[in-house]
């Protein structure tokens, strides 16, 4: 994702650049479920499900595919918008937990991978967990994920955009 990063430089990030969905989730805010995860409350479900821990109910809850169907399929601009949307969706979302927590516990994490019925599509996904000392982490060995390009972001990494 570095490479991307430097690759694609993105700035001024806001919510003009989130699609109309997501801009209401994020607005709708978060909620603790009853086991404790935090979650996007616009994206609970209506059907309650069982899950192994909290890291995979927020996973779970949180996590979706970023729109995409309006942008062009040729690259370089695909990428470029795709990042520009999930970075300032995964700020906008952990701006609205920063203040509904009281705290910086939830973590983005964005990836962008081949997709699309010939996996010649770059697509794109963001979702939100928190990292917990007694459970094992979203990604483990995030550095050394090879079939796509992912970071974890917190919300002291919005600086770096603004």
């Amino acid at each position: 994702m570095s490479k991307l990063l430097t690759e694609f430089p993105i700035s001024s990030l806001g919510d003009e650049d989130i699609p109309a969905m997501f801009l209401e989730v994020k607005r709708a805010g978060w909620s603790y479920t009853p086991n404790g995860a935090r979650v996007l409350t616009a994206l609970i479900p209506e059907v309650t499900y069982t899950y192994f821990d909290v890291l995979q109910e927020e996973a779970s809850i949180n996590g979706r595919g970023i729109v995409d169907c309006d942008m062009p399929t040729a690259e370089p601009e695909r990428t470029a918008l795709l990042l520009r949307r999930c970075l300032s969706y995964a700020f906008g979302a952990l701006c609205e937990a920063s203040k509904y927590f009281g705290d910086q516990e939830v973590m983005a994490y964005i990836s962008l991978s081949l997709g699309g019925v010939n996996d010649d599509t770059m697509t794109a996904n963001v979702t939100f967990c928190t990292k917990n000392p007694n459970v094992a982490p979203y990604i483990r060995d995030l550095e050394q994920v090879q079939n796509e390009a992912i970071v974890e972001l917190s919300l002291e990494d919005r600086n770096f955009w603004h």
